[in-house]
């Protein structure tokens, strides 16, 4: 089971990654247009229900990403963001998202923070089952494509898959996970479902009486 993870897990967790970056790219540009006074430590600039789409070159949608309030600190040169809700989508259809309480992106976007009920999900597919971890804190390092947190995690498989444990780091490059101390797996292995409906029994019409 855990050489079963180690191979999903990294695959599922890229998405972190690819949020981001396209996140960084929103903040990053949005900040380098509305540069505002230094000293003042009120917001320069702020928006309400903001929401951006990345679309293909198909025109298909290939991310969407939303907030409730999106705000840009001069001061200290960063973006926060209330509630964002990350989705990105393969073949106009949901596969994974990205939420939290609070997200921050700092100067340039070095280093990004999502905190406060932090939950990554991988939707279900008809060959795949659905996939979350959750955590209270998680710092990516989008430059050196790592993400890590020294929070407790949980990561829960359908149907009845759990893995726990305190801390986490990953890295993108070498596509290595590493739950970093008191893991427990909980694993059930799926009962099949059994045949109520045995076919009809059929009378050979060739057996003579």
């Amino acid at each position: 089971m855990i050489n079963r993870f180690s191979v999903l897990f990294p695959i599922f967790f890229a998405a972190i990654l690819a949020f981001i970056s396209y996140w960084v790219q929103i903040s990053v540009e949005n900040e380098s247009e509305k540069r505002g006074n230094k000293l003042s430590n009120s917001p320069d600039y702020f928006l309400t229900n903001f929401k951006t789409t990345q679309t293909e070159s198909d025109g298909s949608i290939r991310f969407i990403l939303s907030a409730n309030e999106m705000t840009h600190f001069s001061q200290d040169d960063t973006t926060r963001l209330k509630k964002p809700l990350f989705i990105r989508y393969k073949n106009n259809v949901p596969s994974s998202q990205i939420e939290g309480g609070i997200g921050l992106v700092s100067t340039d976007g070095e280093e990004v923070q999502i905190i406060d009920n932090v939950k990554v999900a991988r939707l279900e597919t008809e060959t795949k089952p659905k996939m979350e971890l959750f955590t209270d804190q998680l710092t990516v390092l989008p430059n050196k494509d790592q993400a890590f947190t020294k929070r407790p995690v949980r990561i829960t498989q359908d149907p009845k898959t759990v893995v726990n444990a305190i801390g986490m780091k990953y890295d993108k490059k070498n596509g290595i996970m590493t739950l970093l101390e008191k893991v427990r797996v909980h694993y059930e292995k799926p009962i099949k479902k059994l045949n109520l409906n045995p076919p009809p029994i059929t009378q050979n019409k060739n057996l003579k009486k």
